[in-house]
């Protein structure tokens, strides 16, 4: 019986298929978003969630996402 490492291996497409999120640090946030990576250091409080894994701090894409839905102007 061979041991095949590979099925054990987990690409973006199936960790999305898997948990239907993705994570970005905050270079990536910010073009999504179109602001500064600026913007996001400063709006810890009022800004989208975040997680730090380690010394990093990384979005999940579902959050921005609900986080800019909320700043939707309806005028």
């Amino acid at each position: 019986m061979s041991n095949n490492n590979h099925s054990n291996v987990v690409t973006v497409d199936k960790a999305w298929e898997l948990t239907q999120s993705i994570y970005m640090d905050r270079r990536t946030t910010a073009q999504f978003m179109g602001v500064s990576e600026k913007f996001l250091a400063t709006h810890l409080a009022d800004g989208p969630k975040r997680l730090r894994v380690g010394s990093k701090i990384l979005y999940r894409l579902s959050d921005v996402e609900r986080w800019m839905q909320h700043q939707e102007v309806t005028r």
